[in-house]
């Protein structure tokens, strides 16, 4: 992800000063009103926040269960003002060449009545977007940019801008091709299941050899000697729960019975 550098923070009361790449207001004045994409602060590598903003936030359905068909994605507004006693419109519009998602991928309604209620100088930009099947193959993106209207100017110059990003690719995980032979072949069902059933701290066992000695046994670390049933039968007898699982439960790829009945080999 990209980062923006933030130049200097916003006292929002009574007075407020406000930076800008390209001009300086030195004193906050009634009659003038700004507003920006207050985008969140990147993290250090100890979980603190940093003088660097995101310039995007990125969702992706790839966990979720079949049955979640949308996302809201909430995208903070701050407005360089006083708090006003009406209904304040600010403008949000999307930038084009910076976007791919169509029209299918979006409720473009989202962005048709942006406003800043009274008494407020905080908004939330809700964009709804959908789990279109396009998602499967490949991350849409759409930029918006707040501009200048009747009732407001445009804030930090380097905060007019929010990228959002979302995808429902689920990529196979790198251990999958060694225990094919004990799941079969890669699907959704199969492995949230597995992720579900075989979680961290599921199996008290930790692994005795290769790269990860040390280590908890769970979905995101598999047993290294995949070959070797006998060497780590509590794995080995979560797998047969899943097994079980699909054999008490008839479960499809994707929901599509036309498609053979989710099984696992071992």
């Amino acid at each position: 992800m990209n980062r923006i550098d933030y130049w200097g923070g916003c006292l929002l009361g009574t007075m407020l000063l406000f930076v800008s790449c390209d001009k300086d207001i030195d004193s906050f004045e009634e009659q003038n009103h700004f507003v920006y994409f207050d985008m969140p602060y990147m993290l250090d590598e100890y979980g603190r926040k940093t003088t660097q903003r995101a310039d995007s936030i990125s969702y992706s359905f790839e966990l979720d269960d079949i049955s979640v068909t949308s996302y809201t994605f909430k995208i903070p507004v701050n407005a360089i003002s006083l708090a006003a006693d009406k209904d304040r419109k600010y403008k949000v519009e999307v930038v084009a060449d910076e976007t791919t998602a169509t029209d299918s991928d979006w409720d473009k309604t989202s962005i048709a009545n942006t406003v800043l209620k009274a008494g407020e100088v905080f908004d939330t930009l809700n964009v709804k977007v959908f789990r279109t099947e396009s998602l499967r193959t490949e991350w849409k993106h759409i930029t918006f940019r707040i501009v200048e209207n009747e009732e407001f100017g445009v804030g930090y110059n380097n905060l007019l801008k929010a990228k959002i990003s979302f995808s429902d690719q689920l990529e196979v995980p790198e251990w999958w091709p060694n225990w094919q032979r004990y799941f079969g072949d890669f699907c959704r069902e199969k492995y949230l299941k597995w992720r579900e059933i075989y979680y961290l701290g599921a199996d008290p066992n930790k692994e005795q050899w290769g790269p990860n000695t040390g280590k908890p046994l769970y979905w995101g670390n598999m047993p290294y000697y995949y070959r070797y049933p006998s060497w780590y039968p509590t794995t080995f007898m979560f797998v047969k729960v899943l097994k079980q699982y699909f054999i008490d439960n008839e479960v499809y790829p994707d929901g599509d019975t036309s498609k053979p009945r989710v099984t696992i080999p071992y």
